[in-house]
């Protein structure tokens, strides 16, 4: 059995992806000059054939669908199988991560236009959650990777819409996790991403709407307002940009990977720094996540550049007796070791140190950049903390149901603020 899709950026076709008989290719557009979809993807080879052990064609195109549990959901609200990745395509694939849009052959988007979204349609929507996924009510089909339930969505001046049709996205949208073991997502990502920017890191732009349920907005750093109207930009992440199983996020993780990522960057010593910050934060926040498909890259014809950072969350404040756990600190792992260390209380200055000499930066400038991230990062939590206070005051003056939400998400914050305080006075 042959299937084919084609893959568009805009109204450029890019090239012809094909499964047949379980063998999957792609073929470049004849005309197509302007760049590589990834490293292994290259342009210059025409058409590149998955072989029976290294499949870079089926790796990169999987991965732009969402992971574990939300790929079931979403296979079974289209009545698909959910192992059945290149059907998962054909469904979803008008609105991916990155630039792609993905369509039958003949099949052309209806004109762009934006649908007001109103906050009791998406309230409805985040109730039947995990029920039905986000998207279930949609007027566009999305594949946005990763594992927790989200929505392609425009915001403009404070208002939520739709895409529809050609329209491309500006925002993804999460409500809270819905399992209590990972209670206050939105706020938790929403604090830990604004804290991130705060102590140097590069992220996009965030914010938090509650319809009363809290939902969490990003702005899409692979998207870029040109005039009146907004274009895709492409961009991939470590999996696609290595040429990995989506399966390896956690396993193939390591600071081999991480110098291995430098050498296919058009920077590298720009990104060296930049990755050493984010590991840094990560260890200074207790986000033990950290997986390859949370590094992201934009795509040009000159090349691979290193994208804003995003799903920072202090992931080990789930771990704590708050969270009714008690796993923090002795039993927290990190997603994968950082020379040969996995247990979060025993990352201690010099493992980071050693490890920014392994990513190629000198130890002196290393520990003037850990010094600084360190030194910052509990007054800017405690900054941070206060003016979220006087946030949620003046929003519950006028809406006082938020309250009690508000004060859960307080104490979730104050539970992190502690963790970070904690982390850092490690690293001195």
């Amino acid at each position: 059995m042959r299937r084919e899709l084609q893959a568009w950026i805009g109204e450029r076709l890019v090239g012809h992806l094909y499964d047949e008989n379980g063998i999957w290719r792609f073929s470049y557009a004849d005309d197509w000059d302007a760049f590589d979809l990834c490293p292994n993807l290259p342009a210059k080879s025409q058409t590149i054939v998955d072989g029976s052990s290294h499949r870079p064609v089926q790796w990169y195109f999987d991965n732009l669908l969402p992971e574990e549990g939300q790929r079931q959901l979403l296979a079974g609200d289209a009545r698909l199988d959910a192992s059945d990745a290149f059907a998962l395509l054909a469904h979803y694939g008008a609105e991916s991560a990155g630039s792609l849009t993905l369509l039958a052959p003949g099949q052309q988007l209806p004109k762009g236009e934006l649908r007001p979204l109103a906050d009791a349609d998406l309230a409805r929507r985040i109730e039947a959650v995990p029920r039905l996924p986000l998207t279930h009510e949609a007027q566009k089909r999305m594949s946005l990777a990763g594992a927790q339930h989200k929505l392609a969505v425009v915001l403009d001046q404070g208002e939520l819409y739709e895409p529809v049709g050609a329209w491309p996205s500006t925002h993804i949208l999460k409500p809270d996790h819905p399992e209590r073991a990972f209670a206050h997502s939105v706020i938790n990502e929403w604090f830990t991403m604004r804290l991130a920017a705060r102590v140097g890191l590069s992220v996009p732009e965030v914010s938090r709407r509650y319809v009363p349920q809290p939902v969490y907005l990003i702005e899409r750093f692979d998207r870029k307002k040109r005039g009146e109207e907004w274009q895709r930009l492409h961009s991939i992440d470590a999996c696609q940009m290595l040429a990995l199983d989506r399966h390896f996020k956690y396993q193939a993780g390591s600071i081999e990977r991480l110098t291995e990522l430098l050498t296919l960057t058009t920077s590298p010593a720009v990104a060296r720094t930049r990755l050493f910050g984010w590991l840094v934060f990560n260890v200074l926040v207790g986000n033990t996540d950290a997986h390859l498909k949370n590094i992201g890259f934009l795509v040009s014809g000159r090349g691979q550049q290193l994208a804003p950072f995003y799903d920072l969350l202090c992931t080990a404040v789930f771990e704590t007796r708050a969270f009714d756990q008690d796993r923090w600190p002795q039993a927290t792992t990190l997603a994968w070791p950082i020379l040969g260390e996995s247990h979060l209380a025993r990352i201690d200055r010099n493992h980071l140190l050693d490890a920014a000499e392994a990513l190629g930066i000198k130890r002196t400038p290393a520990n003037a950049q850990l010094q600084r991230m360190q030194g910052r990062i509990v007054v800017e939590a405690d900054a941070l903390l206060a003016e979220t206070e006087q946030e949620n005051a003046a929003l519950s003056a006028g809406r006082p149901e938020l309250r009690a939400t508000f004060a859960g998400e307080m104490r979730c914050l104050r539970m992190i603020r502690a963790l970070v305080a904690e982390q850092a006075a490690r690293l001195r």
